[in-house]
């Protein structure tokens, strides 16, 4: 994975205004990650179209319908992990996720985006690039 780390940022607009950048720039929604407090989640996942991670344990958490039975349609192998598990999965060292998760818990936002495939690049895609077509011509 090609995992960037964008934050912590200090308020949810600049937030937002990263994810948008980001989207932008081709990433698809689907491999942009927020990792924020419980206070922030649900403004956070109004104004995005993004996952929206939070410090909130299931003890903690009691969660609208919506969000328990996208919980259980989902069925997320990672549901039972906490932030820090999380951002170790996705190649963040073990100190700097437990940095990082003292930022979330203070009210700190973090954006982690898989840049890997943006949109529009299709790995099995047929086009030829202008390099193949001069090797091909000569």
């Amino acid at each position: 994975m090609a995992n960037e780390i964008f934050g912590p940022f200090h308020s949810k607009e600049d937030a937002i205004k990263k994810v948008s950048v980001l989207e932008l720039k081709g990433l698809k929604a689907e491999n942009i990650t927020v990792f924020t407090n419980k206070e922030n989640t649900d403004e956070l996942e109004e104004r995005t179209d993004v996952d929206v991670e939070n410090n909130a344990t299931e003890d903690d958490e009691k969660g609208s319908f919506i969000d328990k039975i996208k919980k259980v349609m989902l069925n997320s192998q990672d549901s039972g992990l906490n932030v820090h598990e999380k951002l170790v999965q996705l190649g963040v060292s073990d100190k700097q996720a437990t940095k990082y998760v003292d930022a979330i818990e203070s009210g700190e936002i973090l954006v982690i985006a898989d840049d890997k495939l943006k949109m529009g690049n299709d790995s099995t895609s047929d086009t030829v690039t202008l390099e193949e077509e001069v090797i091909h011509r000569n």
